[in-house]
């Protein structure tokens, strides 16, 4: 008897194992097949064996322009086993993507002041209710657990911005829903330069913003651990010079659940890149300072992969097209190349969008943010709010199509 039950806890584990091994997708109808493998996926040894098995795993990911403009997506996904990329299942047609954060994505309708927060691959979407007074989406931020993984969202939405100290500073006053309270609170955010531009980007639950009035410097405010009421002021590695110097081309990015800073510089025989990545201390810690000898002429940093602070891709406004750089190997690939290369087939490349919006970003003459669309590493349900039912993605697509219906009759008729 000792030896039977010591050969079915042997079996467990090996099935176990091997079901590891499977892509999510595949994963999550197991799941109904009997209470014991439920309760086996859904444990905490199961998830953190998927994850340990998939970490060299290809995912699924994007880097959109703010709105509905998709730049560069990559499918082929190992760790999900998805055929296309990311942007694909989010209802971007009737949405705007306002923002994600590991694994979630914030969508809105233009002309309604409700949104929603979901991850569209499990077509888990939380319809997020107006708060008291009109406000535009400002930004989705995350609490994870000490293995990265999603405990909870705050959706933080401008309401006012109120000009101070002879228009030096300002104060923000914004409204913060909870997912783990699902009521709007009222805050008070003070600045002390002017944000010129509104567009934000966030890393785990931190708002961050590089458009201001004083050039060389980042500003972060923490919608979970921070205390007090003011942005914290982080200056940018470096900035004395790439201030007097329109060569230097600069972005801001995360990898490996980290903001980074990069850099490049075009000289006559090469481009130099460098990279920073921003600890925990607000310090920076220069990771790469290298010749790139391949690549010549003017190349503009676009954002590090998600998952490798080895890899940048690069857009080149001389040739018109994007560059995957492998920093270590240095071996170059130039994505959407060539359709019927094996070794292109599991990227997509929107070239029209993609020039358009690089001449938009690089017009600018500011630093390079786009946002990074990337799926979780593991099938966690979306965090649900008390009280609140989850809608699945043709429920959030029926829902816009008849508050857009709504509008255009409400229009007609006055």
């Amino acid at each position: 008897m000792e030896t039977r039950n010591r050969t079915i806890h042997l079996t467990d584990a090996i099935w176990t194992e091997i079901l590891a091994r499977l892509p999510l997708r595949i994963i999550a109808r197991f799941k109904s097949v009997s209470k014991t493998w439920k309760t086996t996926i859904e444990s905490v040894y199961f998830r953190r064996l998927f994850v340990s098995v998939h970490r060299k795993s290809s995912t699924s990911w994007s880097l959109m322009w703010y709105g509905q403009k998709n730049l560069v997506g990559f499918h082929g996904c190992e760790t999900w086993g998805l055929p296309k990329s990311l942007s694909f299942y989010i209802p971007s047609s009737l949405c705007i993507i306002e923002g994600s954060s590991h694994g979630l994505v914030l969508i809105s309708e233009n002309d309604d002041d409700c949104c929603f927060v979901g991850n569209p691959v499990l077509q888990q979407w939380i319809k997020i209710p107006p708060p008291p007074v009109h406000s535009s989406v400002f930004g989705l931020v995350s609490r994870v657990d000490d293995d990265g993984f999603v405990l909870g969202f705050k959706v933080v939405k401008l309401a006012e911005v109120i000009v101070t100290n002879n228009y030096v500073s300002c104060s923000l006053s914004v409204f913060v829903y909870s997912s783990e309270t699902g009521i709007w609170t009222c805050k008070t955010i003070h600045c002390p330069y002017q944000i010129t531009n509104f567009g934000s980007f966030t890393l785990d639950g931190t708002i961050y913003f590089d458009h201001l009035s004083e050039p060389g410097v980042l500003v972060a405010y923490d919608f979970y651990s921070e205390i007090s009421d003011q942005f914290r002021v982080i200056p940018l590695p470096d900035h004395p010079n790439h201030g007097f110097n329109s060569d230097f081309k600069g972005a801001l990015t995360t990898s490996q659940g980290f903001v980074m800073y990069i850099r490049t510089l075009a000289q006559s025989s090469s481009n130099v890149f460098k990279a920073w990545r921003l600890n925990n201390d607000s310090t920076w810690q220069l990771l790469w300072k290298i010749g790139l000898p391949s690549l010549i002429g003017d190349y503009v940093p676009m954002a590090m992969h998600p998952f490798d602070s080895d890899i940048v891709h690069l857009w080149s406004q001389d040739h018109r097209h994007v560059v995957s750089c492998n920093l270590r190997t240095q071996k170059n690939r130039i994505l959407g190349a060539e359709d019927n290369d094996e070794d292109h087939k599991d990227c997509y490349l929107n070239q029209p969008v993609c020039e358009d919006s690089m001449d938009e970003i690089c017009g600018c003459k500011a630093s390079v943010r786009l946002l990074q669309l990337v799926l979780p590493r593991w099938m966690e349900s979306v965090p649900c709010p008390p009280q609140v039912e989850m809608m699945n993605t043709a429920s959030v697509i029926s829902y816009v199509t008849s508050m857009q219906e709504t509008m255009i009759r409400n229009w007609l008729h006055q």
